[in-house]
């Protein structure tokens, strides 16, 4: 007598030992609309080596039962959907991983240079405090201001102190910078926009269309463009050829 082949898609796996729920869709006539209806049925299957995954495809065939609910085992995997998307599953948790990683030496490398930053800050402060203190310093304590006003000078390669060179480039200067450059690009906006999509500027907009648009900028409808133009202008460290 043969054996009862189905063919159905694996919708559970992991959850018991050698054992998925397979699926099995068919087409049956029901009475009562007088009409062929999909049926649907699941099974618990068999998977001697755990080799199944979600979404793929087998063919299932009938056993002697194992258990109360278990009489069919795998006898083919027809399609394998779901191993290949275990592998990019995995290889996105690698990714991920990667990017926690990259971002964590980004951050440990910030932290580190805020410390430096700081320590910098401290020592001319010490500097500071130092010449205050050598004018008034005897002639004895003297060589040993001096000897550390040398030292925090060489360590930061100081040519003279006071100085009116910038030895701590702060980035909250920069940042303070980048919002004022934001703040007045965004209330002129429209008349940016307005003078790039005008024909007077159609080398500067050809010019930044060709740097930050995908494909053929002249395939580009305006409005695209517009919107192109607007995320560059609206960047600090983009320069804008318009004046206003």
């Amino acid at each position: 007598m043969a054996r009862q082949n189905f063919v159905g898609l694996v919708i559970s796996q992991g959850k018991m030992n050698k054992t998925v729920k397979v699926r099995v869709q068919s087409k049956g006539y029901d009475k009562r609309v007088h009409k062929e209806v999909l049926k649907r049925k699941d099974y618990l299957v068999h998977d001697e080596g755990n080799l199944c995954k979600e979404g793929d495809i087998v063919r299932i065939e009938s056993i002697p039962k194992m258990t109360e609910r278990k009489y069919f085992a795998i006898a083919e995997v027809k399609i394998n959907k779901g191993q290949q998307f275990a592998k990019y599953e995995e290889l996105a948790k690698r990714k991920v991983a990667e990017e926690e990683q990259r971002k964590l030496k980004e951050f440990m490398e910030r932290r580190t240079e805020l410390e430096n930053i700081i320590d910098k800050v401290d020592d001319l402060k010490k500097l500071d405090q130092i010449s205050r203190a050598f004018s008034k310093a005897q002639e004895d304590e003297r060589q040993e201001l001096l000897r550390q006003i040398n030292e925090i000078k060489k360590r930061y390669n100081i040519k003279s102190w006071p100085t009116t060179e910038q030895i701590v480039p702060l980035e909250v200067n920069e940042a303070a910078k980048d919002l004022s450059v934001i703040e007045n690009r965004l209330a002129n906006i429209r008349v940016i926009l307005d003078k790039l999509m005008s024909s007077d500027f159609k080398a500067q907009r050809e010019k930044i269309l060709a740097q930050a648009a995908k494909g053929n900028p002249a395939e580009l409808k305006p409005s695209i463009q517009k919107n192109i133009l607007r995320k560059w202008v609206m960047n600090p460290k983009n320069t804008v050829p318009v004046s206003l």
